[in-house]
């Protein structure tokens, strides 16, 4: 929850991951963004990029831009608005920060990850009804979650950084350690919804 980048080298130096959540952006933000990601990358700990709203206002493409330009990112996640815009299919416009209605099918959600991951060299994770997974090689499908995530504000930014938890913890493989970072996360969504309170 640091806000300030000067303290970047010092957090990476314990270990951990670092989440990038575009949802307030401003000069000092996106500088911010930068300079912490750039210290996690140059201390080799892993970086989570969640994109929000990245393609409801030209400021928003604008710093999507700059951070994929001037940072690695070990993890993308985003949904499938937010991820068509940084592949960079110019007709998206988002409405908030909401993905809207898909017309697209299933395979065509997975093609996107995959080449994304591919053209990225990380992991992409596009959320929706059902997750895609991909690390430009291997692609998978997660139905797992429950129908209340959709109506949860910040339910897309939790389940960041549960996937952030689980690279800091498991770094041989970063696709096994995002697949369960999301099925924790949606496999305890399903249980807390049969609750009763």
């Amino acid at each position: 929850m640091a806000n300030n980048a000067d303290e970047a080298p010092e957090l990476a130096a314990l270990g951990g991951s670092l989440v990038i959540n575009m949802g307030s952006i401003t000069p000092e933000a996106t500088n911010n963004y930068v300079r912490a990601a750039q210290a996690y990358n140059a201390s080799g700990q892993p970086v989570l990029f969640d994109p929000v709203g990245a393609g409801a206002t030209g400021l928003r493409r604008e710093t999507v831009k700059k951070l994929m330009a001037d940072c690695y990112f070990e993890v993308i996640k985003g949904n499938e608005s937010e991820l068509s815009v940084l592949w960079g299919e110019v007709n998206t416009q988002q409405k908030g920060v909401d993905s809207g209605i898909s017309t697209s099918s299933d395979l065509d959600k997975a093609a996107l990850t995959m080449k994304l991951a591919a053209r990225e060299r990380n992991i992409v994770v596009l959320t929706g009804k059902t997750d895609f997974l991909s690390d430009g090689i291997r692609t998978y499908g997660v139905k797992n979650g429950s129908g209340y995530l959709g109506r949860i504000t910040g339910s897309g930014c939790t389940l960041g950084t549960t996937i952030a938890a689980c690279l800091a913890a498991h770094r041989e493989d970063k696709l096994l350690a995002t697949l369960s970072g999301i099925l924790m996360y949606e496999i305890a969504a399903e249980q807390a919804a049969v609750r009763d309170d």
